[in-house]
């Protein structure tokens, strides 16, 4: 129990030796002789000293919460539309550029029913007043939003065409390796100075992502038989590892300081379109759209349930996308990583539930690793920032706005 002491207090009544203040502290009479009081705190329980630390600890649960639920919906759902032994709907190109398409009508829909979002609210005008027009100009859109839609559609429409030769186990633990491009693309942008701490955090993941992959072939699952679509599965895993580092540096470089993408449904707006037609393009030239229209499940599942089996993972994107835009807002980015190294454990442990995956020694060993790794970069980003916020050297422009990476506008988990 520990004492304060307060400052004396003239009364012209006398203090009983002991009156209660509140429900947790207690004010006693030192001495009948004397105005002054000593007041008694009672000891706080550890929910209250969490709320009083966290005061939206209610709403960083539930978004949590949400956050993992539709983020695992989503890699089970693709895994099992997209794998070769299950539903087998090989077109995960085109089908992802559907998903951006919905999107953009969800983002559209969003703007009418919620005005906060719009573009010219109080919360998104610019400090200057200046009334924004939707439309960006063409020099401006190439320069800025496209690059990231490019990039973004290549860490999705990769990822998900992974899912027809790798396990939702493997791929889980490859794009772990996207924090090394992250600091690589970083490093080669000069969004990140690279120090001895960031190469050793570097070469330590790569030993750990290393380890998870060769740690694949003593993994006996069904799905394990040919070397060569393993093979195939990881490097479309770290292509689209690499496009997701290469989309968090646009995203820094070119989206941060956008006065048009200054929360994430205003983001979609943007960058969706440009990801639509890209992945589309990419989709009738890899994929075919003729063979897409003559797939079999349009006649086994009939038009309609096919076409809702396409469109679930968008509207699970975009919810989840506003899940992670609420933790964002009430809740640390360094709360937020170590969410995520917990979602990525529990999305493990999901796939071997429903798909029988099967992790080696190896495998664990260098996930261990790899996640111990990514909880070092984060205490050591928050130990930076901190510092930088001491020496009162962070730009003042950066914090006005929220440091939301392209996950928010697209999913790749």
């Amino acid at each position: 129990m520990s004492r304060s002491r307060a400052n004396t207090i003239e009364v012209n009544t006398p203090i009983p030796m002991m009156m209660t203040v509140d429900d947790e502290n207690e004010i006693y009479n030192n001495d009948n002789d004397s105005n002054d009081i000593i007041i008694i705190e009672k000891p706080k329980s550890l929910i209250k000293n969490l709320y009083i630390h966290y005061p939206n600890l209610n709403i960083i649960i539930i978004s949590i919460i949400l956050w993992y639920i539709l983020s695992m919906t989503i890699s089970v759902y693709n895994r099992w539309m997209f794998s070769t032994e299950k539903l087998n709907f090989k077109y995960p190109i085109i089908i992802t550029s559907f998903h951006q398409l919905l999107l953009t009508f969800l983002s559209i829909i969003s703007l009418i029913i919620f005005p906060k979002f719009k573009l010219n609210t109080n919360t998104n005008n610019n400090s200057t007043g200046e009334k924004l027009n939707y439309i960006i100009p063409l020099k401006e859109y190439i320069s800025k939003i496209l690059p990231c839609s490019i990039a973004s559609a290549g860490d999705i429409g990769l990822g998900n065409t992974s899912f027809r030769f790798i396990t939702l186990s493997l791929y889980t633990m490859v794009k772990t390796s996207s924090l090394i491009f992250v600091l690589l693309w970083g490093v080669f942008f000069k969004l990140e100075k690279l120090t001895f701490k960031i190469f050793l955090i570097v070469i330590v993941m790569i030993g750990g992502v290393s380890m998870m992959i060769y740690g694949q072939n003593d993994n006996h699952s069904e799905i394990i038989k040919s070397t060569n679509f393993v093979f195939i599965g990881i490097l479309l895993v770290l292509i689209s590892s690499c496009m997701s580092g290469l989309r968090w540096a646009l995203t820094q470089i070119m989206l941060k300081r956008n006065k048009h993408t200054k929360n994430p449904i205003l983001t979609m707006l943007y960058v969706s379109p440009g990801m639509f037609i890209f992945l589309l393009i990419v989709g009738i030239i890899v994929e075919g759209f003729k063979n897409f229209l003559n797939a079999d499940i349009w006649l086994n599942k009939g038009t309609l349930i096919t076409i809702i089996l396409i469109i679930i993972p968008g509207f699970l994107a975009f919810l989840m996308t506003i899940a992670e835009y609420t933790l964002l807002q009430n809740a640390s980015l360094l709360t937020l990583s170590i969410a995520g190294i917990f979602k990525e454990l529990l999305t493990i442990f999901v796939s071997w539930v429903i798909f029988d995956d099967k992790l080696s020694l190896l495998n664990i060993i260098g996930l261990i690793i790899t996640f111990s790794d990514i909880i070092c970069y984060n205490i050591y980003r928050y130990n930076e920032n901190d510092n930088l916020m001491k020496n009162n050297q962070l730009d003042k422009v950066d914090n006005e706005f929220v440091d939301i990476e392209m996950d928010n506008v697209v999913y790749n988990k």
